[in-house]
């Protein structure tokens, strides 16, 4: 059969990858199609028909995208799609009855681990069979009620799953190619937050199996072998593994030997790896260890530094590990940044306060902070649910903090951070790469001149700078709700503007250090590059090669260059490299929950979409964030200043310039944006704000665009900017000068800023350009 599978792709998406090896070895004809933002749906849709498919399969591995993937189903439908739609991943599976929601348009679920089940569905699509017969599946029956079939047992042995398909050309980190792989699944964690052990958990209830699963050393070290044989050599490897350590120090160690042993007997040189680890699974000697095998970096799950909210989040007693974990890390030369969920549904400001003193005590590992999020089915979400405190919909759960004043500072934060924490471009995603481009130019590049102990300093200069001056800027939220009364929503308001704008102010500076930085490392990397070439693949792998669709692939790889089309991009300038550091590509970090390609789950902050009241039916309702259940759209007005619930790269109405595609291992807010929240604690209704761009003679206009009628705002900025209200222009003097406006709506603010480099030179905005697509 013709299957088309679609999912993110912002690096390689793994899980799609997998599948697709499976279905192609039952004969299946299977096309991988990239779905990274709304604005795609269209060219996805026209690509299905295109392929004249039978069957469409969607990777929603969470929950903020589930009603993108929703609405491109529902637009499928309306384009008179009548083949077979499918999903899988971690958010269908546990909300499988929901995403069977006739408006989705959605034929099953295949549930938990895929590659069998997807075989067994289309085989019973070919024949005629009815869907009952295929064991791990949900469905919807003739009479359109949700049925879920016998449980599948858990792959048992991971060896005998085919290597992941390669459908595409790796990204480049630094010029290196940035290669993903997975060697285990499954955590044997029990945090409350977690979709990654409710996945888990629930497919070991449903069927049978163990939850953590390893493979053999000698199949995940010929897997990269093949690889980095193809890639020309030099390559990183991302394990995407949900936890790249085992409990046990010497099991790790053992581990990671036995796969550097079996890369060397397959010829590979120079490999450096990452992955991500629980913080009591790291001891100084280990660390050392790991660093001499080639481990550049760490993703450690610090997530709450405090013994309560560690306590409160179920992570046992791993808050007496964090200390040691990040400080032997630095100590051993790997590169390590970490999230915080400082914010958990008993957080007390004595529990924020512990948190802020954790990041200024580890200022020089890069950090981001948020909410943990009630994910659908995992035990916050039921625990919340049984209290009473949820709100929202499946597609995105909401709950108050219950101390007022920690829900004051968590609507503080989420204004006033906004852009900076979760901005696609925004100062905590840029310097989240610091450090580790820094090791893989320490490791992959020469240094003759010594430039990098230099370099070296000033990513360390500006690491402590931003994690510092993040501490003392949620020092100054905290005292806001300490001062001021939760209820009292003129003065929480204001002051939160205020907050913003200064917040906005920093990201000014900080953003040309990291433009200077950026470009720094690139022209490093690029002056000290030796040329990649094509290597003689070892007897026993070339065939290996061609089973992993790599054969016709070599040459393109070694050379850097895309066989895949427009909508591929082998060395893309990501987010963090600055304005024209052509080959400074390093990946990003993320708050939680990324797509089945992501390399580390973290928890974010999620934006409550689509509501079960919005007809995702209609072609036209595809939204990039349409508001929930218990969203206030006709919510009054206020007038006066105002920070951000926009700020984000979709909100900021600007094309990307000569930047390519973002990496998906960035930090990504996913908290409800657009919920109307408890009006008893003030900014109980964050405005959906974004700017419009046009470039006009001598300088450029500037218009906030947001639903409600009324707003008052307050423009600064650096240059020339006349006019006022929500509209304004504005004269730049140079590329780093910055624009940046607080709006203010009843209920809420939020606060934006434009860097001059970041104006298309067209002067269009993006909405534009995306309708002339």
């Amino acid at each position: 059969m013709r299957l088309v599978l679609i999912g993110a792709d912002f690096e390689e998406n793994l899980g799609l990858g997998m599948i697709a090896a499976a279905a192609e070895g039952a004969g299946h004809t299977v096309r991988v199609i990239a779905f990274n933002q709304p604005s795609e749906a269209a060219a996805v849709v026209a690509q299905v028909l295109a392929a004249d498919a039978e069957v469409v399969g969607l990777g929603v591995q969470f929950q903020h995208r589930a009603h993108e993937f929703f609405a491109l189903s529902a637009r499928l439908r309306a384009a008179d799609f009548r083949g077979h739609v499918t999903a899988g991943g971690q958010y269908p599976t546990l909300a499988w009855r929901e995403s069977l929601a006739p408006r989705y348009g959605i034929d099953s679920v295949v549930l938990h681990d895929g590659e069998a089940t997807v075989v067994d569905l289309l085989a019973a699509l070919r024949e005629g069979r009815s869907l009952a017969e295929v064991p791990g599946l949900a469905y919807r029956g003739a009479d359109g009620v949700p049925t879920q079939t016998a449980g599948r047992r858990l792959v048992d042995d991971l060896d005998a799953l085919p290597f992941a398909r390669r459908y595409r050309a790796h990204t480049r980190h630094l010029g290196v190619p940035f290669v993903p792989i997975m060697a285990s699944r499954g955590c044997w964690g029990a945090c409350s937050y977690c979709s990654i052990t409710t996945f888990y958990r629930d497919a070991r209830d449903h069927g049978g199996g163990r939850t953590v699963r390893l493979r053999s050393p000698d199949n995940v070290a010929r897997e990269m072998a093949v690889l980095w044989h193809a890639a020309g050599g030099d390559s990183i490897f991302c394990f995407h593994d949900d936890n790249f350590l085992l409990p046990r120090p010497e099991a790790t160690l053992e581990r990671v030997r036995a796969i550097r042993a079996g890369l060397d007997s397959y010829g590979v040189g120079r490999a450096a790896m990452i992955g991500k680890c629980r913080p009591e699974t790291v001891t100084p000697a280990l660390a050392k260890q790991l660093r001499a095998l080639g481990v550049l970096r760490l993703y450690v799950g610090v997530e709450n530094a405090s013994e309560h909210g560690a306590g409160d989040l179920n992570r046992g007693r791993q808050w007496q590990a964090v200390h040691t974990a990040l400080d032997a890390c630095r100590e051993a030369g790997i590169f390590v940044c970490y999230n915080l969920l400082i914010f958990e549904p008993d957080a007390t400001l004595d529990d924020l306060r512990a948190n802020v003193r954790f990041m200024r005590e580890h200022a020089e590992h890069p950090v981001n902070f948020c909410r943990a999020e009630p994910y659908h089915g995992t035990p916050l979400h039921l625990d919340l649910e049984t209290r009473g405190r949820l709100s929202g919909s499946h597609l995105g759960w909401d709950y108050r903090l219950e101390d007022p004043r920690v829900e004051a500072v968590f609507r503080i934060t989420s204004a006033a951070f906004r852009q900076r924490n979760f901005d696609p471009d925004g100062v905590a995603n840029r310097y989240m790469g610091l450090g580790y481009s820094m090791k893989l130019l320490e490791f992959f590049y020469a240094d003759a001149t010594g430039a990098l102990v230099a370099l070296d300093r000033r990513v360390r200069a500006v690491t402590r700078g931003i994690a510092t001056e993040t501490a003392d800027l949620l020092d100054e939220a905290l005292a806001l709700a300490e001062r001021l009364d939760p209820s009292d929503h003129d003065a929480l308001e204001r002051e939160t503007a205020l907050l913003g704008l200064r917040v906005a102010a920093a990201d000014r500076a900080w953003h040309v250090a990291l433009d200077e930085l950026y470009a720094d490392m690139a022209e490093h990397a690029r002056r000290a590059r030796r040329p990649r070439t094509t290597l003689r693949m070892p007897r026993g792998l070339a065939q290996m090669a061609h089973q992993m669709a790599l054969g016709a692939s070599l040459a393109l790889w070694a050379a850097g260059v895309s066989g895949c089309g427009a909508t591929t991009t082998v060395d893309p300038v990501p987010v963090d490299t600055g304005r024209d550091a052509s080959d400074a590509v390093t990946d990003q970090m993320v708050v939680d929950p990324l797509p089945l390609d992501a390399g580390f789950d973290v928890t974010v902050v999620d934006p409550l979409p689509l509501d079960a009241g919005f007809d995702v039916v209609a072609p036209d309702r595809v939204v990039v964030d349409p508001p929930p259940p218990d969203a206030g759209v006709d919510v009054p007005m206020v007038v006066d200043p105002p920070p951000p619930d926009a700020g984000r790269r979709d909100a900021l109405n600007l094309p990307m310039g000569g930047r390519s595609l973002p990496l998906i291992d960035q930090w990504r807010d996913t908290a409800p944006r657009r919920s109307r929240r408890d009006e008893a604690v003030a900014l109980y209704a964050p405005p959906d704000a974004s700017l419009a761009v046009e470039r006009v003679e001598g300088g450029v206009r500037v218009q906030v665009r947001l639903g409600e009628a009324l707003a008052s705002t307050r423009w600064e900025g650096d240059g020339r900017i006349t006019g006022e209200g929500v509209e304004v222009r504005w004269e730049p003097g140079g590329a780093d000068d910055q624009l940046r406006v607080a709006v203010r709506t009843r209920g809420g603010v939020a606060v934006l800023a434009l860097r001059a480099c970041d104006v298309d030179r067209k002067g269009r905005s993006i909405a534009e350009i995306r309708d002339d697509a």
